[in-house]
């Protein structure tokens, strides 16, 4: 199943290898050039003769990179990305390419006096344990540098919802190649970017370089009240950090949903971070939306989405791409 090998592959940012290799292979058979930048960013091309349309999707996660030995054989660590620091303790990790299994201690709560049982979570105080009991028993098996990832197996909640981890890189990617296997008018270029969650450095490098009528840049993005509920269908965005959405094209799409009765909802918030941004920021398009599929938990070691609102979003997004 694509999207299960798509969300169990190693990929915090900067590491993004084994991610690039699935979907290369996944897209080869339905555009016309697959390339690689320097950035690491894959640029599809899906020729065609009508408007030129970017569809822009990240394909890192959240993760850590391992930075220091200590004594006793465990590892000092810093974050890759924005991790919620009160979900790392006590959870199991993969580190380098070689995936040595590894467990990021905390102290026993029993052991704990009154002050650090109250106090938040700090990175600095926790270290991963890969079972060496010195420095240099920890050094035979891991490299300052190696990335760490939660081990979070990929499955399904009941009958609507899946988990896993990096569901808001993974199920966006997943949503791309399925949206690519059909053809349309239009000239589409499919960006699968890196480095998002450390400043959304691919995006600013990949949107110097192509220009576009119109940029769609799909997330996946936490769940709210209103506005991004899960089960209620792809989310529109109307602003997100520096991005203002292009009034033409949420019409455009909502009249889309409307007319194949496809449910979607309007986000009533501002994401802080989106590759959006870079798009506007290089003047290199006319126009810039941002469509999300509302994720549970984002930004820990397992989120949740609901199978309905990806199928959703997949053909929201045909149906757009159709009527261009």
């Amino acid at each position: 199943m694509l999207l299960e090998r798509l969300c169990n592959a190693v990929g915090p940012s900067s590491y993004e290898d084994e991610v690039r290799n699935i979907i290369k292979d996944s897209i080869k058979d339905f555009v016309h050039e697959v390339n690689v930048d320097k950035m690491g960013n894959i640029i599809a091309h899906k020729k065609g003769s009508g408007k030129t349309v970017i569809l822009d999707v990240f394909m890192d996660e959240v993760g850590f990179i391992v930075t220091a030995y200590n004594n006793d054989g465990t590892l000092k660590f810093t974050p890759l990305g924005n991790v919620q620091e009160k979900s790392i303790p006590c959870k199991n990790v993969i580190i380098g390419k070689n995936k040595i299994n590894g467990v990021i201690g905390l102290k026993a709560i029993h052991l704990q006096n009154k002050k650090e049982r109250e106090e938040e979570v700090d990175i600095e105080t926790l270290s991963i344990d890969i079972g060496a009991t010195s420095k240099e028993e920890a050094k035979k098996y891991v490299s300052i540098g190696d990335e760490v990832l939660f081990t979070t197996e990929f499955g399904i909640l009941g009958e609507r919802y899946i988990k896993g981890k990096a569901l808001d890189s993974r199920v966006p990617c997943y949503a791309l190649i399925e949206i690519l296997k059909e053809n349309y008018n239009a000239d589409i270029y499919a960006i699968f970017t890196s480095q998002r969650h450390i400043g959304s450095r691919g995006a600013i490098i990949s949107s110097c370089n192509i220009k576009s009528d119109i940029t769609i840049v799909l997330e996946g993005a936490l769940t709210k009240e209103e506005g991004n509920k899960i089960e209620n269908g792809p989310s529109i965005s109307r602003i997100d950090n520096n991005t203002i959405c292009y009034n033409r094209f949420i019409d455009d799409i909502r009249k889309i949903g409307e007319k194949e009765k496809i449910p979607y909802q309007i986000k009533k918030y501002i994401n802080k971070q989106n590759d959006g941004d870079s798009y506007i920021n290089t003047g290199n398009t006319k126009g810039v939306i941002t469509i999300s599929i509302p994720c549970k938990y984002m930004n820990s070691p397992i989120l949740v989405s609901c199978k309905e609102d990806i199928e959703n979003t997949i053909r929201l997004i045909r149906e757009y791409l159709k009527s261009l």
